[in-house]
C-alpha cells in the first residue's frame, strides 16, 4: 500500500497511457505458419465516408493504427515538453520519474507509429518523402532519450545529460514539421505550444517571471 502511495502518479500516467492501444493491439493477427504471407497483418475496418453523404470507406487495421499511435506519441511529446512552462510559470514541479514515464510513453507511441507504417506501406516508403524522414528523425532522437531515461545514465553522464534531453525540442519541432508536410491532421495548437514553452525557458524571461513570481510571495507573506 505505502509503495502505491509513493509510485501512484507514475502509475498513473502508464494507464492513461497505454489505454488507447488496447483497441489497436487488438486488431493485430499473428500467423506463423509457413503458409502465410506475412506473420503480422492486422484487420480492416469500416469508416464514415470523408464528407457528409460520401458512402463508407474500407480501411486497414495498420492505416487506421498510424493514424492513431502518431497522433498519441505527439500528444505526449508536446505534453512532456509543457511541463517544464508549466513549472516556469506556478513553480509547481512534476518528479523526475513522472517525466521519465511520459517521455518512454511518447517513445513507445512514436516506435508503434513507425512499426505499423511499415505494416501498412513498408520501410521503404519512409525514404520517399521528406516528411516521412522527418517523422523517423523525431522518432531516433526520442529513443536515445527513451534509453537513457534512468539514474544510471544520469550518473554517467552528469550535466551531459540536461543538455542531451532538452533535444525533446528538437523531437517535438521534427514531429510537427512532419505533420505539417504531410497534411495529417491539426499541427497548429502543437506548434504554438512548443514555441511557448521555448520562449518561457530562455534565460531572460525564465528569470523575469521568477522574479515576478518572488515578488508576489513576498508581498503575500507581508500583507
Amino acid at each position: 500500500m505505502n509503495w502505491i502511495k509513493s509510485n501512484w502518479n507514475w502509475m498513473l500516467v502508464v494507464i492513461i497511457g497505454f489505454l488507447p492501444l488496447t483497441g489497436i493491439l487488438a486488431m493485430i493477427n499473428l500467423d506463423f505458419s509457413s503458409s502465410a504471407d506475412s506473420w503480422i497483418s492486422m484487420d480492416s475496418l469500416t469508416v464514415p465516408g470523408r464528407n457528409p453523404g460520401d458512402a463508407p470507406r474500407i480501411i486497414s487495421g495498420a492505416h487506421m493504427a498510424v493514424k492513431e499511435t502518431g497522433e498519441w506519441a505527439i500528444r505526449w511529446l508536446v505534453a512532456i515538453l509543457s511541463l517544464s512552462p508549466i513549472a516556469i510559470l506556478t513553480g509547481i514541479k512534476s518528479r523526475l520519474y513522472v517525466r521519465q514515464t511520459m517521455g518512454i510513453t511518447a517513445f513507445v507511441y512514436a516506435a508503434l507509429h513507425f512499426l505499423f507504417f511499415c505494416i501498412d506501406k513498408s520501410w521503404v516508403e519512409t525514404f520517399k518523402e521528406f516528411g516521412f524522414v522527418l517523422g523517423l528523425l523525431a522518432t531516433l532522437v526520442m529513443l536515445v532519450l527513451a534509453i537513457t531515461s534512468n539514474r544510471k545514465s544520469m550518473r554517467y553522464l552528469r550535466k551531459k545529460w540536461k543538455k542531451l534531453h532538452r533535444m525533446a525540442y528538437l523531437a517535438g519541432f521534427l514531429a510537427v514539421l512532419h505533420v505539417v508536410l504531410l497534411e495529417h491532421g491539426s499541427w497548429a495548437p502543437y506548434l504554438a505550444i512548443l514555441v511557448v514553452g521555448f520562449i518561457l525557458r530562455t534565460t531572460f524571461v525564465k528569470s523575469k517571471i521568477s522574479r515576478l513570481r518572488t515578488k508576489k510571495t513576498v508581498e503575500y507573506v507581508t500583507a
